[in-house]
Formats: C-alpha cells, structure tokens, sequence
C-alpha cells in the first residue's frame, strides 16, 4: 500500500528526486521551493544578472559545468521560438567557459539538454561537457547525435527556428 506521502504527490504534484532527496512540486508552481540550482552555488566559473556556470556536482566528463538561466524554467518542453535568444546566450556561455577550461575544438565539446523525464533536476540547465568522458560509459547519457533522452543544443536551436516559422 503505497504511503500517505506518495499518494498526497500523486494527486497534488509530482515526487521528484534530486541529490538533497525528495521534493515535491506542485503542477504549475513557477520556482520550486526546493530547487538546487535556484539558490547560490559554490561551484561558480561565470555568473552575470541572467545567467550562472558552475561545475556539475557529478562530473561525467574531463570538464563537465551546467549554465543554468537565472529565471526558473523547469525543462525544455516549456521552452518557445521566443526563448531562442536565451538558449543562444546559454550556448555561448557555455562555450567561453569550456574555453576557459581548454577545451574549444567541436570534436572535445559536446552541449545539450536532458529531455524530460531524463532530466535529474528539474531547473532548465544546458550540459557543457569538455571529453573524453569519464568514465566512458557516460558518453551514453550524452550522445552527440542526440537521442530520446538528450537534445544536443544546435538541435534544440534549430527545432526552435522550425516552430517560428508560420
């Protein structure tokens, strides 16, 4: 029989879990109370007034940072042809950082997105990968072709130009 709790998440939200444990997050609610990339991190590289890099805490490559936008938005499924700049800015950032970091030929880069329900954290954040992967089995978790569970940020880009063409 399932606990009170989990059947209060059911039927008012969803039960997510993160590295800090279980949040819930109730349908519609903007900005998670619980959310760990809404809050300041100590893993900081770049941050101006819309937008923060920091190293991911679990790193699955050589130089693994997220670029997070500072407006909470859950995940790409709720991103519009009107968001296009934002995830422009977000590449670029993330980009320079990798650069910072030495990595800046394509063929050690890799950027891109979890697509829900694969996404751990459930704050839009672009993965910024600096290879060889490590260990090498994460390459999996972020195929450069992209798969049903990871969008590479040229394919979003460019799904993003599709759907604002009438």
């Amino acid at each position: 029989m399932p606990s009170s709790r989990s059947f209060i998440a059911t039927a008012i939200g969803i039960l997510t879990t993160t590295t800090l444990g279980y949040h819930l997050l109730m349908r519609g609610q903007k900005k998670p109370k619980h959310c760990v990339f809404c809050n300041p991190l100590d893993r900081i590289v770049y941050e101006d007034d819309k937008f923060i890099a920091f190293h991911d805490i679990r790193p699955d490559a050589t130089a693994h940072l997220l670029v997070i936008p500072r407006q909470h938005y859950g995940t790409i499924k709720e991103l519009t042809p009107e968001d296009m700049p934002m995830v422009e800015r977000m590449y670029a950032i993330g980009q320079r950082v990798l650069e910072e970091h030495g990595f800046s030929s394509p063929d050690e880069t890799r950027f891109g997105f979890h697509r829900p329900p694969f996404n751990s954290v459930h704050h839009l954040h672009m993965h910024c990968l600096g290879l060889p992967f490590k260990p090498k089995r994460a390459e999996m978790m972020f195929p450069g072709a992209g798969s049903p569970w990871f969008m590479p940020t040229e394919h979003l880009l460019r799904k993003m130009l599709d759907e604002s063409v009438p």
